[in-house]
């Protein structure tokens, strides 16, 4: 909501010309991308507009007859803010954004960004009283985190030892001089931070732990028809006049699926009831007082959700003329934010985001006393509108918030590390490689990157060394360590591949050479057969001839004796004695002959 601005005092006009200077270049060095930004710059602009603001709170201070050493700030004071300050909180943002595009995202500096929109975001929870646990803690450790770095942080961060052409010794007096400033600063806005959440959680423990479920249950289910309704209004034809049209159009049969199932969970909420209208503990079984009336304001405009979607054509939520380009607006920018969560490591540079900013603080400006104007006095579209302003605020957060600590200059090396990295793990989570072979892509990307190196120092095209050499490093070194575990795995793997292997190659020798001995075994008594019969071959004539001799033996004697012979011999070939057979025949042959 818009502030009532004083005018500026004769005796800050200097003051206010030098913001507006500051900011313009500020603003042009945001959006020159033919080359990086710098910390040499960044820093020396801190320093100086840090020299002005103690010039301004020091003339603040003797028109209001406060000591000159005293612990407060009276720099974005509430009743003394007109333009000076509203264009020195610009100046701070985009400063702050800076420091996180070079990478400083650990330093005080930077955490001024994130302090503005976490107070944004509380300010709309306040307001809209719909909030839960689960979205304060978030906010609550990310305060946490950013009093930790304000505490340790006295002063700007130490710059690199290659920035030779920085004067130290003037930039030490400038942080000497604005160290107690800058810490007033941050100090007063963290504190204005942790006491309007101490305010929204404090709300949040009224309520009776045995509603805690249902109300949390109550904030999804409302929510979703938020959602639900922008979506469906997002899906609408485009009129006459409109050009860009609203995307693409939702299918009214899935719009109406989705709302009856909301609407069957509304109703089961509604039978946690008793017959009087109050919710009943899961607790105890009984009903609670504590937060009866928070959870039937809920109640109340989930129902409306319902009624404005189901009694519309098309389960459309029409809008008043004069909000229609606002909803425009809010969709255009949520839109555009949700690409660049997806899209961030290669498209966002975090200065880009105090346009969004601006834009969206130009929004809710517009708003008198919590709702947008209209010309006539329904409510219908001004949930909408909210809902869609305060998820802007909340994926600028998160975009704040999912900054790495590198600079810009070093991104692309670290999007392919991270790349390398994530491939990796992954082949790893698969079950590794079956050889080397497989590691070779990986092997020579991380050579090459690791050959970017000078000393072990990443260079910009400047031959500047800037933020982010630990973060690099680090990943550098990982990711060869995952790659050398992976090598490691293949060759135990294929070793042991290999064992197997060999034993299997052993055992079909050995069955191999038990094979040819068995056989040669069996080819012996067939070759000794064959000798035995080649023999009683040669020797049976001369026994015919012999027995030929002997008185009363006829021819067909012999025949039959001819028989006789060819049956033994062809039993002799399966007797497990042939050889002594055949000796036999030998030695009769031999004493025959002699």
């Amino acid at each position: 909501m818009q502030k009532q601005l004083q005018a500026v005092p004769p005796e800050e006009e200097a003051s206010l010309a030098y913001f507006l200077e500051v900011r313009s270049f500020l603003s042009r060095l945001k959006q020159n991308r033919t080359q990086y930004l710098n910390s040499r710059d960044v820093l020396t602009s801190y320093q100086q507009v840090l020299t002005k603001v103690c010039e301004l709170d020091a003339i603040r201070k003797a028109a209001h007859n406060i000591p000159a050493d005293s612990t407060t700030t009276l720099i974005h004071n509430v009743k003394l803010h007109n333009r000076v300050d509203s264009v020195l909180d610009d100046v701070f943002q985009l400063l702050s954004l800076s420091f996180l595009t070079v990478g400083l995202k650990n330093s005080a500096p930077a955490t001024y960004a994130s302090l503005s929109t976490v107070q944004r975001l509380l300010e709309h929870l306040d307001e809209s009283n719909v909030f839960t646990h689960h979205d304060l803690g978030p906010i609550k450790e990310r305060l946490d985190e950013i009093s930790k770095i304000v505490t340790r942080s006295s002063c700007v961060p130490e710059t690199n030892g290659s920035d030779s052409s920085i004067d130290l010794t003037k930039l030490a007096a400038e942080e000497d001089r604005n160290k107690i400033e800058q810490d007033l600063l941050l100090r007063a806005k963290l504190k204005h931070c942790l006491q309007e959440y101490e305010h929204i959680e404090s709300k949040l423990e009224e309520i009776d732990s045995g509603l805690q479920g249902t109300m949390e249950k109550l904030f999804q289910l409302r929510r979703g028809l938020l959602s639900l309704a922008a979506s469906a209004k997002r899906g609408r034809q485009p009129t006459t006049g409109d050009p860009k049209g609203a995307g693409a159009p939702v299918s009214q049969e899935c719009v109406k699926q989705k709302l009856h199932a909301l609407e069957a969970e509304l109703t089961e909420i509604e039978s946690r009831r008793d017959a009087s209208g109050k919710f009943i503990s899961s607790e105890t079984g009984e009903v609670a007082e504590r937060g009866q009336n928070v959870l039937n304001g809920l109640l109340d405009d989930c129902h409306d959700l319902i009624h404005d979607l189901s009694h519309h054509a098309n389960n459309l939520v029409s809008l008043d003329s004069n909000l229609q380009p606002i909803y425009d607006n809010l969709i255009d920018i949520k839109t555009t934010l949700e690409n660049l969560l997806v899209t961030r490591r290669w498209t966002l540079r975090e200065t880009d985001l105090f346009g969004y900013q601006k834009r969206l603080s130009e929004i809710d400006k517009l708003r008198v006393g919590g709702k947008f104007p209209t010309d006539s006095s329904e409510t219908k579209g001004q949930a909408i509108l909210l809902y869609l302003l305060r998820r802007c605020y909340a994926i600028v957060y998160k975009l704040l918030e999912c900054s790495e600590p590198v600079s810009e200059a070093l991104q692309k090396i670290h999007n392919q590390l991270s790349t390398v990295r994530r491939c990796l793990l992954e082949l790893k989570r698969m079950g590794g490689v079956e050889n080397d072979r497989e590691l070779y892509p990986y092997q020579m990307k991380l050579a090459s990157l690791d050959n970017v190196r000078e000393d072990g120092k990443f260079y910009d095209s400047e031959g500047n060394i800037p933020e982010g050499q630990g973060t690099l490093n680090a990943l550098l070194a990982e990711c060869f360590d995952i790659l050398h575990e992976l090598k490691i795995e293949a060759e135990e793997r294929n070793g042991s591949e290999s064992d197997v292997d060999d034993v299997a190659t052993e055992e079909t020798a050995e069955h191999s050479s038990t094979s040819g001995k068995a056989s040669r075994r069996a080819d012996s008594p067939l070759r000794a057969t064959r000798t035995s019969s080649s023999s009683a071959a040669k020797g049976k004539p001369q026994a015919k001839y012999l027995d030929a001799a002997k008185p009363g033996l006829h021819y067909d004697d012999l025949d039959a004796d001819d028989h006789d012979d060819e049956d033994e011999g062809y039993s002799a070939n399966y007797s497990e004695h042939s050889y002594e057979d055949d000796e036999d025949d030998y030695a009769t042959t031999s004493h025959a002959e002699d």
